[in-house]
């Protein structure tokens, strides 16, 4: 036990002044000889040890109360004099919630607040003490590289962080916090994790990540005390804009473009007239109000044609409540002057449709077959024979997509320039047919470093009437060039008809392999198989792209369903604009920029300058530091923008917290303590660190002892005057 206040433990001395006083007044006495008393005698000796017992009590009850007295004053508490004096040192790791939910409702919000709270718990550690402060969103990160002695940089560090980011990964940042315990060296060890308590931060889900962490505190030599501080009070009100769905995989220059924008109502109150505005390149183009009610979930329509080719951005943004991280949704759109595309015509023909290409051709640019001049074509085509003198290596590197239709074989040149091509990130698209040679597809494109997917073996179906004929499988279709026929008005691919097609020999396929199939026939084999090879993809049908052996350019589906093979193997050829959190982001430039220096520009306005690398051909340029969601733009040595999209899953939304009983059950599961408030924090803090203070019990106990005196004296008189009288006998007695 120890005293805050120990000089006032002398005190206790005050405990020895009922026993003076009692030893003053028996030497006050004198004995005198009174003939008459003796008639008490008797009754003094049957009374004398009862009396004696009692005035033992009292004098025992008198001087415990200005011994509790002292004890009260002194503030007695059940631990060292060194942590109670101030001195004891502290390691404290502050796990810092700063998802998005944290900056919802109006007035101060969550953050605001935990960072306050942060603040004043670092301001009154011990001297000498280290902290740390992870950031649980936004992939799990600390405030400063290691922990410091020096509280008031972190603490000048804690009033520039804001929130705004994606979901809290709280058993991340929970095994993060067990590394980090490695590097400090004091005894006393707390865990703080400030939080607005989000149900979908807290999931059962999630509840064996924690527990396993948790667990590897128990195993440090010096486990660390949990705290869950709960700041915030729950919001009920909140709209996001959930996801943008675009028309079109690659947009050319005077192409319509259909984006359906996505809202959802988390909330508990209706919007009968909410407003949602459609922005390009950050200005309004469009508006449009709907009604939302309280979880209902909505749909809202804008189209838009782009008058310049380059980077831009489309945004939707619903004027709703004061959460302002998901009330807007963008979105990075490349859009192109034109995609070259080389059709490779193995079986040319003079006769209308005829020609291995001429259906291809026609379903790659409709507007400029049928002479419409107020559309526009994105692909532009050229078609050439497999002749040395047509497919050169030039006419393969100024196009984006290669198509080999019915090609018989290659020459080694053009197979060099052709794998070149795909290597460097261009797409290759092969069809077979009549005029092929399977022993050289399979010998020479399909070897380790090939291009072909998957080797040829033989013809299956036949023409004849009564021949078996396949369809494509209709199913629900994850490949991004085919997810639009999930649609029904996209068409059906089941509605083609296939004669012949090609099996093949299928390797491999595994997690890692680049090889994957993207549709079946209902035969069971491959109708389209995908290899990624270097930079590039190629994409190998297993039948013919005219009506030699099927049925398919007559179907409704045909004319989208080649253009989406194109525009995706297109799209290939340069990294994605618009990615998760924590993703890197990247692109390809002119080759005379290797060396130089490029610029990103992070959400927050922060510059990042990064090196321009060369990765084949050509320049290539990274940023990885992407852990904020929202809009990035890359600023290349000619001075040209490049904008990027950061997006992060819309469950922090939903900002539905834990109830209380929740709460306290994730704090008993953690063997952790919960608090709601700083001045609760403190306390608890107190009762466990600097031990509990005793001097109120000692109060209680004090006022009980006084009562106690006056009620033993009372009722000891009382007894003393109605005791019978015994048959005298002479005495000496005191006067």
């Amino acid at each position: 036990m120890t005293f805050l206040n120990v000089i006032l433990l002398g005190g206790l001395a005050a405990a020895s002044i009922p026993i003076i006083i009692h030893f003053f007044n028996r030497h006050r006495f004198r004995v005198v000889k009174w003939g008459a008393m003796h008639l008490l005698d008797a009754a003094f000796r049957t009374n004398r040890r009862r009396l004696r017992l009692e005035q033992l009590i009292l004098l025992l009850v008198r001087c415990l109360v200005p011994a509790l007295l002292a004890l009260c004053m002194a503030r007695p508490v059940l631990t060292g004099a060194l942590q109670l004096m101030g001195a004891a040192k502290t390691s404290l790791v502050v796990l810092l919630d700063n998802s998005y939910s944290m900056d919802a409702g109006s007035g101060t919000s969550a953050f605001a607040q935990a960072r306050e709270n942060t603040a004043r718990i670092i301001e009154d550690l011990a001297r000498g003490s280290d902290v740390s402060v992870v950031l649980t969103a936004g992939g799990v990160s600390t405030l400063l590289e290691s922990p410091t002695f020096d509280t008031g940089r972190v603490n000048q560090e804690l009033a520039k962080l804001d929130a705004g980011y994606g979901r809290a990964a709280f058993p991340e940042a929970l095994e993060a916090t067990g590394n980090i315990f490695s590097k400090m060296g004091h005894s006393h060890r707390e865990v703080v994790v400030l939080t607005d308590f989000q149900r979908i931060s807290c999931s059962e889900k999630e509840a064996g990540a924690r527990a396993r962490a948790l667990e590897a505190f128990k195993q440090m030599p010096l486990p660390p005390h949990v705290t869950l501080f709960h700041v915030g009070a729950e919001v009920k009100d909140n709209v996001s804009v959930e996801s943008l769905d675009y028309s079109r995989v690659v947009l050319g220059v005077g192409q319509p473009m259909q984006l359906r924008a996505n809202l959802r109502n988390w909330g508990e109150r209706d919007y009968p007239d909410l407003r949602v505005y459609f922005r390009v390149d950050g200005k309004e183009r469009s508006a449009s109000q709907i009604s939302l009610g309280a979880g209902e979930q909505r749909q809202v329509l804008f189209s838009h044609t782009f008058d310049t080719a380059g980077s831009h951005v489309v945004e939707v943004f619903a004027d709703a409540d004061a959460l302002k991280a998901d009330n807007s949704l963008q979105a990075s759109i490349p859009v192109w002057d034109r995609v070259p595309v080389l059709l490779v015509n193995g079986d040319p023909s003079k006769e209308p449709l005829k020609g291995e290409t001429d259906f291809l051709d026609i379903a790659l640019q409709p507007f400029g077959q049928a002479k419409k001049a107020d559309l526009t074509d994105l692909i532009i085509t050229r078609v050439v024979t497999a002749e040395a003198r047509e497919l050169t290596p030039d006419a393969i590197a100024k196009s984006r997509v290669i198509v080999l239709a019915n090609v018989r074989q290659l020459t080694d040149a053009q197979v060099r320039a052709l794998k070149h091509f795909v290597y460097e990130g261009g797409g290759l698209l092969i069809f077979p047919g009549n005029r092929i040679n399977p022993q050289w597809y399979n010998t020479t494109l399909a070897d380790n470093e090939g291009l072909l997917p998957m080797p040829l073996t033989t013809l299956a179906g036949g023409i004849e009437d009564n021949a078996p004929r396949a369809k494509i499988v209709a199913e629900h279709f994850n490949h991004p060039a085919l997810e639009i026929f999930n649609d029904p008005r996209s068409g059906n691919l089941a509605d083609g008809e296939i004669k012949l097609w090609y099996k093949t020999k299928a390797p491999a396929l595994g997690g890692d392999s680049p090889v994957s199939v993207m549709a079946r026939l209902d035969s069971g084999d491959p109708f389209l198989i995908e290899r990624k090879v270097g930079e590039g993809r190629v994409i190998q049908c297993t039948t013919p792209c005219d009506a030699d052996w099927g049925n398919l350019p007559v179907r409704p589906f045909y004319l989208p369903l080649m253009q989406r093979l194109v525009t995706y193997l297109a799209s290939t050829v340069y990294p994605p604009r618009n990615v998760e959190v924590g993703k890197p982001i990247a692109a390809f430039l002119d080759k005379p920029a290797a060396g130089r220096k490029a610029t990103f520009t992070d959400p927050a306005g922060n510059r990042h300058d990064a090196t321009i690398t060369t990765r084949g051909t050509r320049s290539y340029v990274e940023f990885a530091q992407t852990q904020r969601p929202g809009l990035y733009l890359l600023t290349a040595p000619d001075d040209s923008v490049i904008h990027f999209v950061v997006h992060t899953t819309r469950e922090e939304s939903n900002l539905q917290q834990l109830n209380r009983a929740e709460q306290e059950s994730l704090a008993k599961a953690m063997d952790a303590t919960l608090v709601h408030s700083l001045k609760e924090y403190k306390e608890r803090d107190q009762g466990r660190r600097f031990g509990r203070e005793l001097w109120r019990s000692l109060l209680w106990a004090l006022l009980a002892l006084i009562f106690v005196e006056l009620f033993l004296q009372q009722w000891f008189a009382r007894r003393r005057t109605s005791a019978p009288q015994k048959i005298p006998r002479p005495a000496e007695v005191v006067k």
